[in-house]
């Protein structure tokens, strides 16, 4: 979700103008380019790429194998490494190659008898394997029979005899594979290798698939039917703030699965109510639903729940009926709709509950049958009208809806594809939790908690990956068994086993279904002991390969099995085999590297625990950056040639591209940004930092240590003037962002993390303040132009109405995140989380501004105030109202506006509330005593409620540029007129001259 996300189509909409002689970007390659997109890379394309590297898959000439194996060697091993053995033996196989290849070429000159042993090789996902060489010996052969695949991975051992044969598969970077043939005319194998990782393998058997989707009651579960059927008359069903009204028909339970009930259908006549307690959630209802309450009559609900909730339905329980058929027909349709993934999301509630982990409404039920103390959970699905699919969840542990991020217990959600009223309605703490105030975002929603994770990963040749990961972690409530992970559902888990290596039960759907990825355990694990688990599984849709030797780099917090996001921090121990042409540069510290059969081998530690694990993949070069005052490791990495969506580009507008040169302007900056924040901040969590070059145009991201910058940032001014015709300022100002943005992220984000989706402004917000503070304090005495546009950017994201007449403000307050995005406001998150965030904080700092003449640093209190807050979020999560009280402990005594030591007012206004006032302003100058000048001013602020209150600061031109005079309060829609004196005559007075204070 969204996670660290950067991503701001500034550029992207209606026909750029050509110019003559320059080759530009239209619509359809920005698109392509991912302008319109996070990642520009859709299905087709990496299905293409896919095709593309299976043709290039050609066995190499041996003279020129040997030199790639040797110039590898001596690059990246050590002096004395363990691989020199490996590689010496290397050397041998190669030299012995030739005459193998000669014998296979007379043995398969002799004529064919009828006895034949052919095959197919293929790697663990299923590509065919090229030159695997392939011994056969026994039957009536008298000595070792050499073959080899080809290129669709075929091999054939014709005029063979009946008999018993032993045949041995053996190639590069993969572990032997044996078999026996008992051989009795023809005989067609399917060989599947294994890829060998650093003290790993990735296995894949009949044994260990036979666990996948095998546990027994889960199997009942999955297969579970209707059962006894009951007449139902003006039932009543409260559930926390919503009331299902069951007014006449039939509720048919589901068959008992170990002799619990899991769920029951209705089909009749009902009606659904919700009535939020809170204004702000009655005023995101009326937004959502066109009223402030939820009213839904319904023909059929679906209900499924943990068995302790079935009392709740035991008063109904009365007169038998026959099952009608509608019943059976509801029931299919409900596991058509949950059983169902649409690749492609035709709306956001698709994307957010059929990501990598969408429900497995039976593996949940599981966890609750195997543990009787199971926390509750209650979910219903209505067809009715005008709604088709209306889902009320109620979940006490891991939230309503897990992938947002967020505690929250209770949710309504209207699941409408494309509709204009698709989205989530209600999101929101237990009704007894707002009633006795103790809601809130830092409850601690997890079932488990990860300690480590230690992930051996091979990258093939074909760009598939495989892996191998032990997750440590520690139950948080007893008798759980059942785990769940967020993983790609194009990674397949081929195994899952136990502490004693005893392979446990595991589900996975297929990727197109509810496909999450659960494993089982055998037992309850104890509470208060770490214990351990590994999964082995392998797949593509994490790398796409985007030409001459760069990569997209995908599902970049699911490529390992996730078991918390980033809702906790753990350590890290990575380990990396990949071909030696290629690069990977991951989070955590390189503590070694060397060369192993081929493979280029890297070691990756994380010294202290952190939210997410990522890499970056591709043919770089490196450049180191010393930071000589903060002394950060600093290290860029850049690809040399444009990838294939710029090809075209590479005679015209990007010809004298030099990312070499502009690797080390962005370093230059990275450096800057982090000396910058350390002194507004405080010292960063990580001692190295790696600013790597991606693919991706308009796309940036920032993982713990290491930054994905877009290509457009090693891009020029000129060379953009070329590729769009003309000087686009906002996509200009993008690129000036980026890089502070990301670099913040170090801090915000990683150093301290967000509690939920509410106050994921603390990272984006915050981190879009730091580029803002990167433009003012870091390039330079010319700051100001660059620094007001900046502002006046963050101001037009805000307020600026789009087709619909609705400007991302107008979509509701801060608080809510990622759900201000609507069908109506697809630009709300952005505009509000990143631009309101920023100048929420802006608006803090120049509140705690001292005035001039003060003395010391005007920034002291805002800097003592943000390294505190990152001090106390450190190893917690930061929430809203954890900012709020630290906002509080250090903010000055004007600020405190209603005399009790809160900051209430400006929360209200800022966070939870949506207005922006406009203000006027006028004054007039006077001659005083003593050669002063006095100044009588005005200020009007309008467009707000009467107790809106503001501080706004005055600036003068003294002919050296605005300094900042002092700030004056206002409340309501009114007119107020200052007095002041200064010593010496202004060229001229104005409010807000850098447009750090919101307004209209």
């Amino acid at each position: 979700m969204c996670e660290e996300k950067y991503c701001k189509d500034r550029a992207e909409n209606g026909t750029i103008p050509a110019v003559p002689g320059i080759a530009l970007l239209d619509e359809n390659h920005l698109k392509g380019l991912g302008i319109d997109e996070a990642h520009g890379w859709t299905e087709q394309q990496s299905k293409a790429g896919e095709i593309r590297a299976a043709k290039q898959c050609r066995p190499l000439i041996l003279g020129k194998h040997l030199r790639q194996v040797s110039e590898t060697h001596c690059a990246i091993s050590k002096p004395k490494s363990p691989a020199t053995g490996a590689f010496w033996r290397l050397r041998r196989f190669y030299f012995l190659f030739a005459p193998i290849l000669a014998l296979v070429c007379l043995v398969l000159a002799t004529p064919l008898r009828a006895d034949t042993i052919s095959g197919t090789v293929k790697d663990p996902s299923g590509a065919v394997v090229i030159g695997a060489r392939i011994e056969l010996t026994g039957g009536n052969l008298s000595q070792l029979l050499l073959l080899a695949s080809d290129e669709s991975g075929r091999f054939v051992a014709a005029n063979l005899s009946a008999g018993k044969y032993s045949l041995r598969v053996a190639k590069e970077g993969f572990d032997d594979l044996v078999t026996t043939v008992d051989l009795q005319g023809t005989a067609d194998l399917a060989l599947k290798l294994t890829i060998t990782a650093q003290q790993t393998s990735v296995t894949v058997n009949e044994k260990s698939t036979a666990f996948a989707n095998s546990d027994a009651v889960y199997r009942q579960l999955r297969n579970d039917g209707l059962s006894d059927t009951f007449r139902c008359e003006n039932f009543t069903l409260p559930i926390d703030v919503g009331t299902f009204e069951l007014k006449s028909g039939t509720i048919t339970l589901l068959g008992p699965v170990n002799k619990f009930e899991t769920g029951a259908v209705f089909v009749g006549r009902g009606h659904f109510a919700l009535k939020p307690l809170a204004t702000l959630d009655t005023n995101e209802m009326a937004r959502r639903a066109g009223s402030p309450t939820a009213e839904e009559d319904f023909t059929e609900v679906v209900f499924r729940f943990s068995p302790d909730q079935f009392s709740q339905f035991t008063a109904v329980l009365g007169t038998r009926a026959d099952t009608p058929t509608e019943a059976s027909t509801a029931f299919q349709h409900w596991k058509d709709k949950v059983r169902h993934r649409h690749e492609l999301p035709e709306g956001l509630t698709q994307a957010f509950l059929e990501s990598e982990t969408i429900d497995n409404v039976d593996a949940d039920v599981l966890a609750a049958i195997y543990n009787p103390k199971h926390p509750p959970f209650f979910n219903a699905y209505m067809h009715g009208s005008p709604h088709k699919d209306l889902r009320f969840f109620l979940r006490m542990r891991g939230g309503a809806i897990p992938q947002i991020d967020s505690p929250e217990e209770v949710a309504l959600v209207n699941c409408n594809g494309g509709g204009m009223d698709d989205g989530i309605w209600y999101s929101q703490h237990l009704k007894s939790e707002l009633q006795a105030h103790t809601a809130s975002s830092q409850q601690d929603k997890r079932v488990f908690a990860t300690r480590r994770y230690n992930i051996e990963t091979v990258i093939a040749k074909n760009d598939h990956l495989f892996s191998r990961a032990t997750i440590t972690f520690e139950p948080l409530v007893p008798g759980e068994r059942v785990l769940k992970f967020a993983l790609l559902p194009t990674l397949r888990v081929t195994r899952v086993s136990g502490e004693g290596g005893q392979d446990l039960h595991f589900i996975q759907e297929n990727r197109k279904e509810d496909g999450s990825f659960y494993a089982v355990l055998d037992e309850a694990p104890s509470m208060g002991q770490a214990h351990a688990i590994t999964v082995e599984y392998g797949g593509d849709k994490v790398l796409s390969n985007a030409g001459s030797g760069s990569y997209y780099i995908g599902a970049r917090e699911s490529w390992y099995p996730n078991l918390n996001g980033f809702g906790e921090k753990a350590l890290y121990d990575l380990t990396f085999k990949v071909p030696p042409s290629n690069v990977l540069i991951s989070v955590g510290k390189l503590e070694g590297q060397h060369t192993e059969a081929g493979f280029a081998v890297t070691h990756w530690v994380t010294p202290v625990p952190i939210a997410v694990a990522g890499f970056n993949y591709g043919q770089y070069k490196k450049i180191d950056f010393p930071d000589t005052i903060t002394h950060y490791e600093i290290s860029g990495y850049y690809l040399a040639d444009l990838p294939d969506s710029l090809r075209r580009f590479e005679s015209g507008a990007l010809g004298g591209m030099a990312p070499g040169a502009m690797t080390k302007y962005a370093l230059d900056q990275a450096r800057a940004q982090m000396q910058l924040c350390t002194l507004y901040f405080g010292k960063g969590p990580y001692d190295n930092i790696y600013i790597t070059e991606q693919p991706n145009f308009s796309f940036g991201q920032s993982w713990p240590n290491l930054v994905y910058l877009p290509i457009s940032a090693y891009i020029d001014s000129t060379q953009r003037w070329m590729l769009f015709g003309h000087i686009d300022s906002k996509f200009t100002g993008f690129v000036q962002e980026v890089t502070p943005h990301e670099v913040a992220h170090q801090w915000f984000g990683h150093g301290a993390g967000w509690a939920s989706y509410h106050d994921q402004w603390l990272s984006e917000g915050f981190a879009e303040f730091a580029a803002a503070l990167f433009l003012q304090q870091a390039v330079g005495p010319k700051w100001q132009k660059d620094y007001i546009e900046f502002w006046e950017r963050q101001r037009v994201r805000i307020l600026e109405k789009n087709n619909f007449g609705i400007s991302p403000n107008d979509a509701g307050p801060l608080w809510l995140g990622i759900r201000l995005i609507s069908p109506r406001s697809g630009q709300a998150y952005q505009g509000v989380t990143y631009s309101k965030g920023a100048y929420v904080l802006s608006m803090l700092r120049s509140l705690m501004r001292a005035d001039i003449g003060s003395g010391g640093d005007p920034d002291q209190a805002f800097i003592d105030m943000m390294h505190d807050f990152m001090e106390r979020h450190r190893d917690t999560p930061a929430s809203t109202e954890s900012f709020k009280a630290v906002a509080e402990k250090h903010m000055t005594k004007k600020m405190d506006l209603q005399q009790n030591g809160r900051l209430d007012w400006f929360f209200r206004e800022w966070v939870w509330g949506t207005q922006v006032p406009r203000y006027s302003f006028k004054y007039e100058l006077q001659p005083a005593e003593g050669g002063k000048f006095k100044v009588q001013a005005e200020i009007t602020q309008s467009e707000v409620d009467e107790n809106f209150a503001m501080f706004v600061p005055i600036f003068a031109d003294f002919g050296d540029g605005m300094v900042r005079l002092t700030q004056v309060g206002i409340a309501g829609n009114s007119t107020k007129t200052y007095n002041f004196v200064l010593d010496r005559k202004p060229k001229k007075i104005a409010l807000n001259v850098y447009k750090e204070i919101l307004e209209r």
